[in-house]
């Protein structure tokens, strides 16, 4: 089983005057049969100088097609794992430069669909004696442990189902794409790929790096490229090639576009010895 995305979700509620909390591991995936049970045991630390009292609880998230996360109360989405998480203890004091344990069991129903399942262990901290006249929220902190159960058997799949231009409205301008993609499986994907321009004669003229983002089965992510030139005037292919976690199996698809004008290079960085000279 791979191992999925290094997926932090750090939920500031406020600055922690003095005190940091924190989480290990951040992100959890296993793989688990209906009817089985898992153990977690997490550390929670607080590397600051104030010592914090933390509470858990558990909840949902998805995500919007651009990909900003949403928040949800615990057993909101159909392949939500919360309700099958019990954790203890639910509250206690940390002290500075100290850690402790939080166990969690997860029970996976015998009656559970096939696929990714997924919920969230929030950890929120306060400090216990904030100074006189702050208001308490301000000393209030929340970080989360994400989990994925993979209930067996799984299937991966996905495609793009299309490729949105928005051409420049003045040459120092880049060219976007929205690539719309879609996870057709029923398990969390990994998805990282590259975007290339190829010009009349089929030569690549241009390259772009996909970042690597998470979409959950059944999702929509859209995953925006900038394309900056020089670029000269003529007709092109846009080609998007994504891998969704199958080293080998690749999803494409093409787009046709035409630059009517010359996409400028981005402006260079200043040198060194002008950020030397302009320096007192």
């Amino acid at each position: 089983m791979k191992r999925i995305f290094p997926f932090l979700l750090s939920l500031a509620l406020g600055a922690l005057a003095q005190s940091t909390l924190g989480v290990e591991p951040p992100v959890l995936l296993k793989e688990a049969k209906p009817g089985e049970t898992l153990t977690q045991t997490l550390t929670v630390y607080n590397v600051g100088t104030r010592p914090v009292r933390v509470r858990a609880s558990l909840g949902d998230w998805t995500y919007d097609p651009m990909g900003k996360i949403q928040f949800l109360p615990t057993g909101s989405l159909k392949e939500s794992a919360s309700p099958w998480v019990t954790f203890s203890p639910a509250e206690f004091l940390l002290e500075p430069k100290q850690n402790r344990p939080l166990t969690y069991t997860l029970t996976v129903p015998k009656e559970a669909t096939p696929g990714t399942h997924w919920g969230i262990l929030f950890l929120e901290s306060e400090d216990p004696n904030p100074p006189p006249g702050v208001p308490l929220a301000t000393f209030r902190v929340r970080m989360a442990h994400v989990f994925y159960v993979n209930v067996p058997p799984l299937s991966a799949s996905g495609r793009i189902t299309g490729i949105v231009p928005s051409p420049p409205k003045t040459p120092e301008e880049p060219y976007r794409f929205a690539i719309q993609y879609q996870n057709t499986g029923n398990t969390a994907q990994k998805l990282a790929g590259r975007f290339e321009v190829r010009n009349a004669s089929g030569r690549k003229t241009a390259e772009v790096e996909i970042e690597e983002v998470v979409v959950l089965p059944g999702q929509v992510r859209i995953l925006p490229v900038t394309l900056v030139g020089p670029l000269p005037v003529g007709s092109y292919t846009a080609l998007a090639i994504l891998n969704y976690g199958d080293p080998g199996k690749d999803v494409a698809a093409d787009l046709p576009f035409a630059l009517r004008t010359p996409l400028a290079a981005p402006p260079a960085p200043p040198s060194e010895e002008g950020e030397k000279g302009g320096t007192p």
